[in-house]
């Protein structure tokens, strides 16, 4: 198959939103489609939530969903795309995606594009028989002309310029970890964290439900009195605007709204720099930079005094201004029930990360599970080593940009002490990956958009090379069914 690049259908799924684009530009540019992965069918009376195929056009995909909620109906909402220990919902994955090439003004019945795919991290990681299972899906309800799938470890770790190194995905229900070596995804090291993005919202949710200062203004939103009321403090309407102010926290915010404590705590690190301030600095001295001390003075006591009290002034300044920037460290936003009116979230905002760090019900924590990642038997002391100079961190989460800088102080326990001191057997840093800046159209961009990246980079060049290695066609399946797919590799 050899094709143009414009003509080309990248989709990059994750367990709670999808990204897509139709056309690959010379220079790769963000999705031209992102939506949540959900859909929502209306309630009915004496309904369980069914809905025979006859309905489907009562059904809601992304945007839609909040629409309807804003507008009072009764919908029951579902996301197909995250890992379920029940049957897994193909028919609503089936809907999504021919949702998704609709809105890339792709006409299904006459479909030309060959699509990329690449499919949401999961505990099962990528088996042969859930890639027959989208191969079916793409070639028989999408009408794809080609098709080839790409593990969303491997698109991230492209994307963030290596081919070796650890991904961490955090998804909404669990956490996800592969080590990758030499484009080669290592599904042997695979492990998953039973933490995500929902135990953060609820440790969040609980710690707003006791923010003094947020309990005021949402009282005052409500029309609540400022009298203590057990009703109000422990009730559904308080409850509801607490959820409320957690959605737009975790959906709109990111960048440096929030700023994750690494491990310590900012005081600690704070009294660090501070020492090192007050120390005695050897290069400085040797290049006469160091301040000289201060000769004996010979000012009057009049002259010293008045320098004493400015710089007790200067002092108490200083520490005036330094509560002030501690009290100014707010976001102020407005919540969907009442849009005209702003809310101002304190420091509290900076805790929401702890259930991923500290774990959950004595359950395991992220930076536990990649460790034991890590140390799985199939990789070589070389590896192990190799992989911590390449640490990439995916998914929602990675939108707040000091998470993954505080994930490496939590990492530090897996290294080595001192860097200084050398070993083949324990790696003596971890480096963390971003995406890099030669992308003009991605200089800024967050990694929770690495994966759609990368793909868009193989996209380029899967479907170009005539051997057929990365891709199925149409001719391919209609003579193998899905197995076709066995033979082709998303990898190397």
């Amino acid at each position: 198959m050899n094709v143009r690049d414009n003509h080309i259908t990248v989709i990059v799924l994750d367990t709670d939103v999808i990204r897509a684009t139709f056309g690959l530009a010379e220079y790769l540019t963000r999705p031209s489609l992102t939506l949540k992965a959900c859909y929502a069918i209306p309630k009915t009376d004496g309904s369980s939530g069914d809905v025979g195929e006859t309905a489907r056009s009562g059904w809601m995909v992304g945007d839609e969903v909040e629409t309807a909620r804003k507008e009072g109906k009764e919908v029951e909402v579902r996301w197909p795309f995250r890992s379920s220990k029940a049957v897994d919902d193909w028919e609503g994955r089936e809907y999504i995606l021919n949702h998704v090439l609709t809105r890339l003004g792709i006409k299904i019945a006459s479909n030309t594009s060959p699509l990329l795919l690449v499919p949401p991290p999961s505990p099962s990681g990528l088996p042969l028989s859930l890639q027959a299972q989208y191969t079916q899906l793409a070639f028989e309800s999408l009408n794809v002309p080609g098709l080839s799938i790409l593990p969303s470890p491997l698109a991230a770790l492209f994307a963030l310029n290596s081919t070796t190194g650890i991904t961490l995905h955090v998804g909404q229900e669990s956490c996800q970890v592969v080590v990758i070596t030499d484009s080669v995804v290592r599904w042997e090291t695979a492990t998953t964290v039973d933490v995500g993005m929902a135990d953060c919202e609820r440790w969040l949710e609980g710690l707003l439900m006791e923010d003094e200062g947020l309990d005021g203004q949402l009282r005052d939103l409500a029309g609540e009195g400022r009298e203590e009321t057990e009703v109000w403090r422990n009730g559904k309407r308080k409850r509801e605007l607490v959820r409320e102010v957690v959605g737009v926290v975790f959906g709109e915010c990111g960048g440096d709204d929030v700023d994750i404590e690494p491990m310590g705590g900012g005081q600690a690190i704070a009294a660090v720099v501070a020492e090192d301030d007050e120390s005695f600095d050897v290069a400085k001295k040797l290049i006469g930079e160091t301040q000289a001390q201060a000769a004996a003075s010979h000012k009057s006591k009049k002259q010293i005094a008045a320098q004493q009290a400015a710089a007790t002034k200067a002092a108490a300044d200083a520490a005036t201004k330094a509560v002030a920037v501690a009290a100014a460290d707010i976001i102020t936003f407005s919540i969907p029930s009442y849009p005209d009116k702003e809310v101002n979230l304190g420091p509290v905002r900076h805790r929401l990360a702890e259930p991923l760090f500290k774990g959950v019900g004595g359950g395991d924590t992220v930076w536990e599970g990649m460790g034991r990642a890590v140390e799985s038997e199939g990789l070589s002391t070389g590896e192990r080593v190799a992989v911590w100079e390449a640490v990439g961190v995916t998914g929602e989460i990675a939108r707040f940009k000091s998470f993954a800088p505080a994930l490496l102080t939590y990492l530090a326990p897996l290294l080595l002490s001192s860097p200084d001191i050398p070993s083949d057997l324990q790696p003596a840093k971890a480096r963390l990956l971003s995406i890099p800046e030669y992308f003009t159209n991605f200089k800024g961009v967050t990694n929770d958009e690495a994966p759609f990246l990368g793909a868009c980079m193989v996209a380029k060049v899967a479907f170009t090379e005539y051997a057929g290695k990365h891709y199925v066609t149409k001719v391919d399946y209609n003579a193998k069914g899905p197995a076709a797919i066995y033979a082709v590799s998303g990898e190397s």
